[in-house]
């Protein structure tokens, strides 16, 4: 039930304050034109074509025009490397920001635009160290599904049972994963303390079945997200070639993007707020049992 009601409150704050969608709005539109220039559109280089004619036959010969295939993934792997630095570093900046402006909004104050971005740029070297950390962490909790899926993979096929035991672990742990993700910055912008932050993990054991719930409605959320600006990338780059049709597709995505980034980070913010308040009630509900009054 906690996890419904976090999700709702998410939606409700995300309605209630249009300037958190603004912060998010100015981060998808910086990002977009650098993901375009630095990442790989859909189409590889082509390389050298020669063409030879034998009788009525046309022979064609493609080649490389970047060198062998491994200094070709290398550079792909460093763009990409950049931008995922780029992303985290700005990301982490207006992520603050939009958590605590949520935050402030449901204890019913208001801040300016300005201040949230200053408070992000201040606070942001803890968000990237707490992002970087449960990076990790949420790769070593997929690794419960993963590893007796590979497993079973290989030893095919009597680990068949394995592989679906794995493919249902991989699931609960995803979920999980994708809900504890989005704790620790609000628990740190809450409290002020880098400390708080790692109590995100006990929090989220401590309510496991709300934690997997609100991850498989985040889940489904971000795929309704992605279904929407999806055929606007695909109409665009099929009727627009290059890379004047990869930069106009990204910046018709950004409002899109922004409403996902909004989303995720504003429903760490109600996830959090709920599981404090489940925290709260049941220490009110041990002191009420320790003076002999039960409800």
């Amino acid at each position: 039930m906690g996890a419904v009601e976090a999700f709702t409150k998410a939606f409700s704050i995300i309605r209630e304050n249009k300037k958190l969608y603004l912060l998010a709005l100015t981060l998808a539109l910086i990002l977009a034109p650098i993901g375009a220039y630095t990442l790989p559109g859909k189409a590889l280089p082509k390389g050298n074509v020669t063409t030879t004619h034998s009788g009525n036959v046309i022979v064609e010969e493609y080649g490389s025009s970047m060198g062998n295939g491994n200094g070709l993934l290398t550079g792909l792997l460093e763009k990409f490397a950049l931008y995922s630095a780029i992303t985290l570093l700005l990301g982490s900046i207006f992520e603050y920001g939009v958590v605590k402006g949520a935050l402030l909004h449901i204890e019913g104050q208001q801040v300016r635009f300005s201040e949230l971005l200053g408070k992000g740029l201040k606070k942001s070297p803890a968000v990237i160290t707490i992002n970087i950390l449960y990076i990790f962490i949420g790769l070593a909790i997929l690794s419960v599904g993963l590893i007796p899926m590979g497993v079973g993979i290989v030893t095919l096929p009597s680990g068949a049972i394995l592989v679906f035991v794995g493919l249902g672990l991989t699931l609960l742990a995803g979920t999980f994963a994708v809900a504890l993700s989005l704790l620790p910055v609000p628990m740190y912008a809450d409290e002020e303390n880098f400390g708080a932050a790692l109590k995100a993990m006990s929090m989220s054991l401590r309510n496991v079945l709300t934690t997997v719930g609100f991850g498989f409605l985040v889940m489904v959320a971000v795929l309704g997200i992605a279904a929407i600006s999806g055929p606007i990338a695909f109409l665009t780059t099929t009727f627009l070639q290059g890379k004047t049709g990869e930069y106009v597709s990204v910046l018709l995505q950004a409002p899109f993007t922004a409403l996902l980034y909004e989303f995720l980070w504003v429903a760490g913010v109600a996830f959090y707020r709920e599981l404090k308040k489940k925290k709260e009630l049941k220490k009110v509900d041990e002191e009420l049992a320790e003076l002999g009054i039960d409800f």
